[in-house]
């Protein structure tokens, strides 16, 4: 057997070790929620269960606690749906293709300056500078870009559209691709220095981490935006900086 076969028969063992420890997890954890509603469903102990999860689970069956639920013997097929749709329905924290729609909806009024905003998707930034629109993705390329922006037919920006309604970890995987699209951009505008390259940013929480990326790259052509704003943000940046 060669090494590389070896090697990749380890990593399989080691993947397949992860998954059945994090399954493994996952019972255990079904198992302590089951214990505890069965203990005392009127007075959970929030530490040991999904709290976030209990609060949805009651607002979508207008209950106060799962105890008026469980006991609630004229409506059990009707909550037993209700539970089953919120376990197997989609999340919409992944469905951003439709955030975006709204987004562009939101932001595409510059008809009066000949301006035009489209949704892209091709245009894919390289590490390191440039734009690859062909192909299949490659390890040096970023994100794709959104939208684009097109003055009278002419192409005079990029858009990279965010939307974060929490914090934790997709907040910090938000800013850290927001960080890289800034990077491509400073490389970009040394060789074109009439483009604007917007960060149009949707969130609930403006984190520390988010205005200290907008001081380190501070740039008249680098614009850090959100849905609500950007009209008067760009309409003030094409007035002011674009070179007709």
């Amino acid at each position: 057997m060669s090494k590389e076969i070896a090697h990749n028969e380890e990593n399989t063992n080691i993947s397949l070790k992860l998954v059945e420890q994090r399954n493994g997890r996952q019972e255990y954890n079904n198992n302590i929620a089951y214990d505890e509603i069965k203990k005392d469903s009127k007075n959970l102990n929030t530490s040991i269960i999904n709290d976030k999860a209990l609060e949805r689970l009651l607002s979508y069956t207008n209950y106060k606690n799962l105890d008026e639920i469980i006991k609630d013997k004229d409506n059990h097929e009707e909550n037993m749906i209700k539970i089953i749709s919120l376990y197997i329905a989609k999340n919409a924290s992944r469905q951003g293709m439709k955030d975006e729609d709204l987004q562009l909806e939101s932001i595409n009024s510059l008809q009066e300056y000949e301006i035009s905003i489209i949704k892209d998707g091709k245009q894919k930034p390289v590490k390191g500078g440039g734009i690859r629109n062909y192909g299949k993705k490659q390890a040096d390329e970023l994100k794709s870009i959104d939208f684009l922006i097109t003055y009278k037919d002419k192409h005079i920006g990029y858009i990279t559209a965010k939307v974060c309604l929490g914090s934790g970890g997709h907040q910090d995987n938000v800013l850290d691709e927001i960080t890289q699209y800034c990077e491509w951009s400073q490389i970009q505008l040394k060789s074109d220095n009439n483009k604007v390259y917007v960060i149009l940013y949707d969130n609930l929480n403006t984190s520390n981490l988010y205005n200290d990326i907008k001081k380190k790259y501070k740039n008249d052509n680098l614009l850090f935006t959100n849905t609500q704003k950007f009209k008067n943000d760009f309409v003030n940046w094409f007035s002011n900086y674009y070179k007709k």
